[in-house]
């Protein structure tokens, strides 16, 4: 017979066996623990490394965790702002790096780029501050903030970087005073001009509207050039040109219609001239001089198979009076041909249909080189 006690037992370990497991065990915790050593180690290595790399870049730079805390910031931030950096333990610690707003405001701690970043989840931030620092002297300042995030996309911290743009803020400033001291002498010109002309004529025999037209002509010009006059002088965008000259003169009745363009202010000039021609002869002959009369002035940009797109204008009237070809060729006509074709290197053409008058002309597309 069977023991009953046999079917209960259960199978010994042997204390040989039991050493064994032990030593396996060991082992493995062993080679765990050389792994995760291994990692603190590469981890460490790869800071380093990068905590390197970043002094030598020339801007400063600051890193905050997703807490907003900042943790690290290279020795160029600390030569920029004349002190330290200041390991803020979050985003509303911010105030104790010390600015000011162009306008004398100080800069709050939720203003700053790091926490736009953090807070509001900012995915891109940029301040320009007057930074003052512990001396008292000040520099201009602008902080660019991203976001710093892990591989599965979920925010790990964020990184600013500091630039010095006290030399940019200052020519700009001189920039501007030297343009508007331009500016008045240009209108100082203008005026002298439009006086010279006006007691020139006064007692010379010519037509008695003479001075008038030269007057709103050279008017034109003098609004033209201030219209470019300011931060964008350099290059202007003609639906703002012609709405400059067109409004006044032909009243909300020319439709401007075309994609953004831009244009050296040389070309824009020659432009508010050739509008200001254009718009006075339809006033005075053209599809203005009727009420039901309306003139159209558009553009297309042709970007096509070459390197140089081409720009095509046109200034479409339609219900006025029947038009036809003058007999002499005028100013206007000298402004809105040869001229514009001399300054935009195109081609200008004039066409005297029945149902109205149409310019065209065709032309590069400007480059920002062209300035």
């Amino acid at each position: 017979m069977q023991d009953p006690d046999s079917q209960n037992s259960k199978p010994t370990i042997g204390a040989s066996d039991a050493k064994s497991e032990i030593a396996r065990l060991t082992t493995l915790l062993d080679q765990v623990r050389s792994d995760r050593e291994a990692d603190r180690l590469a981890a460490e290595e790869r800071e380093s490394l990068l905590e390197a790399m970043i002094e030598v870049v020339p801007i400063g730079v600051v890193f905050a965790d997703a807490q907003g805390r900042i943790i690290h910031g290279n020795s160029a931030t600390e030569r920029m702002v004349g002190h330290a950096v200041l390991h803020s333990a979050d985003t509303d610690s911010y105030g104790e790096w010390v600015s000011f707003h162009a306008d004398g405001r100080r800069v709050e701690s939720h203003e700053y780029p790091l926490a736009k970043v953090i807070v509001e989840k900012a995915d891109h931030a940029e301040l320009d501050v007057h930074y003052q620092r512990p001396d008292g002297t000040k520099f201009w300042m602008r902080i660019i903030g991203e976001p710093v995030r892990g591989s599965n996309g979920e925010l790990n911290g964020a990184t600013v970087v500091l630039l010095d743009i006290d030399r940019e803020r200052n020519l700009q400033h001189a920039q501007e005073v030297l343009i508007a001291e331009l500016n008045h002498r240009v209108k100082n010109a203008f005026s002298v001009t439009q006086s010279i002309v006006s007691r020139s004529l006064r007692n010379e025999n010519v037509a008695p509207d003479l001075d008038q037209r030269i007057d709103r002509r050279l008017n034109a010009y003098a609004k033209a050039h201030a219209s470019l006059i300011g931060n964008t002088w350099g290059f202007a965008k003609l639906d703002e040109v012609a709405r400059e000259i067109l409004e006044p003169i032909a009243d909300q009745r020319v439709s401007i219609e075309g994609p953004d363009l831009e244009m050296p202010s040389r070309t824009a000039i020659a432009f508010s001239m050739a509008l200001y021609e254009l718009a006075t002869n339809a006033v005075k002959y053209g599809a203005l001089s009727d009420e039901d009369g309306s003139v159209s002035f558009t553009w297309t940009i042709d970007d096509g198979d070459t390197d140089q797109p081409t720009v095509t204008i046109l200034w479409t009237e339609r219900g006025g009076p029947p038009v036809s070809k003058p007999d002499a060729k005028g100013f206007g006509t000298f402004v809105t041909e040869r001229a514009i074709m001399a300054e935009t290197k195109g081609t200008a053409e004039t066409f005297f249909y029945p149902e109205g008058l149409e310019w065209r002309l065709s032309m590069p597309k400007p480059q920002e080189s062209d300035t």
